[in-house]
């Protein structure tokens, strides 16, 4: 045993040493990731909601248009305002707490950081602006 210590020793440092640090970047890793953006209440619950309404599908609207290296600024416009244009708070609410749920752990947090952190859109329509202030005054950040 102790010839094969004094024969690999350097190659176990290296080895203790890399294990050491795949450990370390595996739980850094971990913990980055465990984002948890909780669920935004609801005004008046279920009854601002209408039958048949799917908030995924503009949650996937949205994260498409947001997500993509080359996005053309259009297509952020037109996904923003169609969040814009729901008809009840809560709809926007159960867009947010779906957009959250399913895309908020990619780095960029809530929706409303994802809107808030676009560079790229069209500066003269106002619709990013509209948003975010739609979003902030229900409390959304």
């Amino acid at each position: 045993m102790e010839k094969f210590l004094k024969e690999y020793k350097a190659l176990l440092i290296v080895a203790i040493l890399t294990l050491g640090i795949l450990v370390f970047v595996y739980y850094k890793g971990k913990k980055s990731g465990a984002v948890n953006i909780p669920d935004a209440p609801y005004i008046h619950g279920s009854e601002g909601i209408p039958t048949g309404f799917n908030p995924n599908v503009l949650a996937d609207i949205l994260h498409s248009a947001m997500s993509g290296l080359f996005t053309l600024s259009g297509n952020k416009d037109k996904a923003w305002r169609q969040l814009l244009e729901l008809s009840t708070d809560d709809m926007v609410i159960a867009v947010y707490n779906a957009f959250n749920s399913k895309y908020g752990k990619e780095g960029k947090g809530s929706l409303t950081q994802w809107i808030n952190d676009e560079y790229y859109y069209d500066f003269t329509s106002g619709i990013k602006t509209k948003v975010l202030t739609r979003l902030r005054n229900l409390r959304l950040t």
